[in-house]
């Protein structure tokens, strides 16, 4: 290359810096026609096209593709809705106590918020939905929701996408979601798609949902109350942590009666027999204090205005055995369906029997605290106050033992009963209550567990 040329090669001020630069130079310079057989840049890659509102292939919330291209513009608006709902919520699901269909498949429902139902199978031909948009027999958002969610459940290799659904949302390609829900089971989908499953009946009013959430919200009272203790009034000895559970309890029933699926997930986590074991738990602690209390008493007098151990004279210890049997009772009455609910009510029961026939003595003889003790046996005996004037009354402990299954009664405790019966021929028991407790004893190792076991209480609830 010459000089010269060289020398044309120099930058002029026409030299373009920058990209805007470059942009602004090519709208400005004109283009040769032969420059039209040179590269042209490409397109972005950006659509202008408005994106339809109504696609023809939708993916939903469980990540699977259908493709709606059959639908109408309403229909696939609807499909769309359902199978993208993010804002639709199971409440719980349950299947219908109502007689089966011919084939022998019950009704499933399934509860969504907005006090919706939704519900597959059973006598129905085509799901149906209480939401309104359903009446013509067209699936609603809803049905597809459900729908989707059910088929999310089988393996990957069943389910082949796109998918096709049918306009009533009764078949998803060729299978239908009943099919599912009665080959898999709607306990086992539930589970999959952590719903809440409804497994019993709900309380058939709020006053009965309220006593239940009260009676298992009562495992966790701060100061060890019991169930009928929770539900009553506050006390004036009520301490704050206790006010603020009860605040607490009070707003959460309210919800739950609001939303059965919270009622619902209450029972699930705080199952009966974890419900069971705290409440016997609670009751064996409160027997030994309730005996420790009276023998403090006995050994240092009435309580001092100084903290220490619980004190109890005579008539203020028998009162709270009095109520503990009734606790026991009213708990064994409304969890006889419980396993071994019987087992430990009998052993709670006879404990307390058992220690109050080691009572028969003038509690205050001998005291050196300076009161002067009562003379009424009623009132310085515990085995008199509860058991020695029993005529006509009810009889301590019995009443709430013979409405055990007898075997749980007899079998597990009967060196204990023996102990008991000795002791009461050797206290004078009165005829009444020595009657009831020779055939609570020996009657209750003829009776089958039948008579008990499985079907209604013996004794109504007062």
């Amino acid at each position: 290359m010459s000089a010269e040329q060289f020398s044309r090669l120099s930058l002029g001020e026409a030299m373009v810096t920058t990209r805007a630069g470059a942009a602004k130079a090519a709208r400005a310079s004109p283009r040769s026609p032969r420059d039209s057989n040179q590269d042209q840049p490409l397109p972005s890659i950006e659509s202008t096209s408005p994106i339809s509102p109504t696609p023809s292939l939708v993916i939903s919330t469980k990540n699977l593709h259908y493709n709606v291209s059959a639908f109408d513009t309403d229909l696939r608006r609807t499909a769309k809705r359902g199978l993208e709902g993010n804002d639709i919520r199971m409440k719980y699901c349950a299947i219908s106590d109502e007689e089966d269909s011919p084939d022998g498949s019950p009704t499933k429902y399934f509860y969504i918020g907005d006090d919706i139902t939704v519900a597959i199978g059973g006598k129905l031909k085509r799901p149906k939905c209480t939401c309104g948009a359903n009446d013509k027999g067209i699936a609603c958002k809803h049905i597809y929701w459900v729908a989707d969610q059910i088929i999310s459940t089988v393996s990957d290799d069943v389910v082949k996408t796109p998918l096709h659904l049918s306009p009533d949302g009764s078949m998803i390609e060729d299978v239908k979601p009943a099919d599912i829900l009665d080959n898999k089971g709607l306990a086992m989908i539930a589970n999959d798609l952590r719903w809440v499953y409804r497994d019993d009946d709900l309380p058939e009013s709020n006053e009965e949902m309220k006593d239940d959430v009260i009676s298992k919200l009562s495992v966790f009272e701060p100061q060890e109350a019991l169930p009928g203790e929770f539900r009553s009034p506050e006390s004036p000895l009520t301490s704050e942590r206790s006010k603020k559970y009860q605040e607490f309890a009070d707003l959460f029933i309210q919800y739950a009666i609001r939303d059965p699926s919270l009622y619902l997930q209450v029972h699930k986590i705080l199952d009966p027999d974890f419900e069971s074991r705290v409440f016997f738990e609670k009751i064996d602690n409160r027997i030994t204090l309730t005996f420790n209390g009276l023998d403090e008493y006995i050994a240092n007098g009435p309580t001092t205005t100084s903290p220490g151990p619980l004190r109890f004279d005579v008539p203020s210890c028998a009162k709270k055995l009095t109520a503990l049997v009734k606790a026991i009772d009213d708990f064994y009455q409304h969890h006889t369906d419980v396993e071994d609910v019987a087992v430990r009510a009998a052993a709670a029961l006879i404990t307390i029997l058992d220690r109050v026939t080691d009572r028969n003595v003038n509690a205050y003889a001998g005291i050196t605290w300076g009161m002067e003790a009562p003379s009424d046996p009623v009132k310085n005996n515990l085995y008199v106050a509860l058991i020695g004037t029993c005529v006509d009354g009810e009889p301590f402990v019995l009443d709430a033992l013979e409405s055990l299954p007898q075997e749980d009664v007899s079998r597990n405790h009967w060196g204990t009963l023996q102990d008991i019966q000795r002791k009461l021929a050797a206290s004078d028991t009165p005829a009444p209550y020595m009657d009831t407790f020779q055939s609570l004893l020996y009657e209750s190792r003829k009776r089958p567990a039948s008579e008990t076991r499985g079907g209604e209480p013996k004794r109504a609830m007062q």
